[in-house]
């Protein structure tokens, strides 16, 4: 009897590794493994010359650990949705060869790579091109866990909720979130929106109290009561937290 073929693949893996919203301090251990421990270190970015956030922040953590770079479009609209689906196509395509010559693949995001994530539509498109790739993350702190340590916010107490939300194409989700006054609400990448939200919270009697990070972990780093914040807009990666409303405490003798 003959012996089967040699297997022209072996499986190789893909991890989707969150490093924090800025700070290179708030990698996480694990992170830093399997950075460290990877035959190739993936980063995001807008443009080829254009050094990523997340590539910034493996860059001051790990100076000695290189990586490659992918392109991917962050425009809001239609438009913009459609061209992060085909940069994570190109770069599933990209990751084949790699992945089937066994490699294993970290590939580094700001925050977590479970939420709001680039990654997310990479591992779809290599999932669907390598069906025995082995892909898992590694969590990471998020800009609204660092915002609020930051600004000095108790977030959730006892039985209240969070939302979080993005006003990328407006405060519409933002509008569902108000009518829930114990939770509080996390806002991302609604910088070109600022008086939008300024005006939602101010009607619900949730602007006092609000506040703003950007720039988390780079010059140029605020944190700013969202009250006091004249901008007309922010950056694209501006965090918003509204905390839940609370009565106030009881007065004491």
């Amino acid at each position: 009897m003959n012996d089967p073929p040699p297997n022209r693949y072996r499986t190789g893996r893909l991890i989707g590794v969150g490093v924090g919203p800025g700070d290179p301090g708030n990698l996480t251990l694990r992170a830093i493994r399997a950075i460290k421990e990877a035959d190739l270190v993936i980063a995001p970015c807008s443009s080829t010359d254009t050094e990523g956030r997340a590539e910034s922040i493996v860059r001051n953590a790990l100076p000695e650990v290189s990586c490659q770079r992918i392109i991917f479009d962050m425009s809001p609209g239609e438009t913009g949705t459609q061209a992060r689906v085909r940069g994570a196509r190109e770069a599933a395509l990209g990751l084949h060869g790699p992945l089937c010559e066994g490699k294993t693949i970290a590939f580094v995001t700001l925050g977590d790579p479970n939420v709001f994530s680039t990654f997310s539509l990479v591992a779809k498109e290599v999932a669907h091109l390598s069906p025995e790739t082995e892909i898992r993350t590694i969590p990471g702190i998020m800009a609204f866990q660092e915002v609020a340590s930051m600004g000095g916010l108790n977030l959730l107490d006892e039985t209240e909720k969070l939302f979080l939300v993005t006003a990328r194409e407006g405060t519409e989700d933002l509008d569902e979130a108000l009518g829930s006054p114990n939770a509080a609400i996390v806002i991302y990448k609604g910088g070109r929106h600022l008086q939008e939200i300024k005006a939602a919270l101010d009607m619900a009697g949730r602007l006092k109290g609000a506040v703003v990070g950007e720039m988390l972990g780079l010059e140029g780093e605020t944190i700013s009561d969202l009250d006091t914040v004249t901008a007309q807009r922010l950056s694209y990666l501006a965090t918003v937290i509204a905390p839940p409303l609370r009565k106030p405490e009881p007065a004491t003798d």
